[in-house]
């Protein structure tokens, strides 16, 4: 399957021009793009990662602040995230 040449793609403008009028495209396209900024900001925002100071979950080794792995086990930071979180729910079951 190829990429739409130039003619399929003036067909399909056209197309939309006649459902939604000249004055809503570019209204449209302005709309898309802050819906896009947005969402790429809300995805930058979720990548906080987590303390993971404290006792390692899987060895009982204190873990400095600050790292990205025990030292005892050297299971990685989101390892020991996701079995803390693990352990919580099953605590809370």
């Amino acid at each position: 399957m190829s990429f739409p040449g130039g003619t399929e793609l003036l067909l399909v403008l056209a197309v939309v021009m006649l459902l939604f009028g000249a004055k809503k495209v570019p209204e449209l396209a302005r709309s898309m793009g802050r819906a896009g900024k947005e969402f790429k900001s809300g995805l930058k925002e979720g990548e906080v990662q987590a303390a993971i100071e404290g006792p390692c979950p899987f060895c009982k080794t204190e873990i400095p602040v600050e790292s990205q792995f025990c030292p005892g086990c050297a299971k990685s930071a989101d390892e020991v995230v996701q079995a803390r979180a693990l352990a919580a729910s099953e605590i809370k079951s």
